[in-house]
């Protein structure tokens, strides 16, 4: 009797994890294809990105991160790279508070190279859920992520991760509004999903798709993130 008892709650944990993982797919599925049908007949754009992420935990409640990165267009030409360090603090297993700076060179074809100096402040809400972590933002920026322009920006992010039993891979999904604090008019809406592949101890690879759906503009921009994340 007691192995049988043994037998069916592994057996009941496993059709518990593929259904969470069938549910997850579904939402993927979902931002990606909902973008896909609302871009038809826009200007679409595609980016490149690479970056490498360098994470250091001084305490429990303080991280500090570093990370260069180098964007290409859709010819695979640079066209910008930039340095960003970011300080975050814990106050509780569930919040965090965070400061980022953002030094952005953007190289331009028969012009002077512009230099541009950028800030974010934001805090975040997340908890885990058997294996799932739902997140949620709040950013303040003066940048878009995107063209270079001096407005500023609240930034709404809803996320969250999904960490699969007995496996290297944790994938993740998120939608980010932005939208100018000049006017209160929304600027864009960020779709995205992307997973972690961890290589080993405290070394990941991370590859990422977003769309950028653009409200002022019949306009999106697609981009491919690969990111090496080191995490000490």
């Amino acid at each position: 009797m007691e192995i049988t008892i043994k037998y069916l709650h592994v057996k009941t944990m496993n059709n518990i994890e593929k259904y969470r993982f069938l549910v997850f797919g579904l939402i993927v599925v979902l931002l990606i294809f909902i973008p896909i049908v609302n871009a038809q007949e826009v200007e679409s754009n595609h980016q490149t990105r690479t970056s490498i992420e360098l994470g250091y935990k001084l305490s429990d409640q303080l991280k500090l991160n570093l990370s260069p990165e180098f964007r290409f267009d859709e010819n695979l030409a640079l066209d910008k790279y930039l340095f960003e360090g970011a300080a975050i603090y814990k106050p509780s297993k569930i919040f965090a508070l965070g400061a980022t700076y953002r030094f952005v060179v953007n190289l331009r074809d028969e012009k002077d190279t512009e230099y541009f100096n950028r800030v974010a402040l934001s805090a975040t809400m997340k908890k885990e859920f058997n294996r799932f972590e739902p997140a949620f933002r709040l950013r303040y920026s003066n940048y878009a992520d995107d063209a270079i322009t001096d407005k500023e920006f609240i930034r709404y992010k809803g996320s969250f991760k999904y960490d699969i039993d007995n496996c290297k891979i944790t994938p993740s999904a998120g939608i980010e509004v932005f939208q100018q604090l000049s006017d209160f008019e929304l600027y864009k809406t960020r779709y995205s999903v992307g997973t972690d592949y961890k290589l080993f101890k405290k070394n990941y690879l991370g590859v990422s798709y977003k769309f950028d759906s653009f409200a002022i503009e019949d306009k999106n921009t697609r981009i491919l993130s690969l990111t090496y994340k080191l995490k000490l």
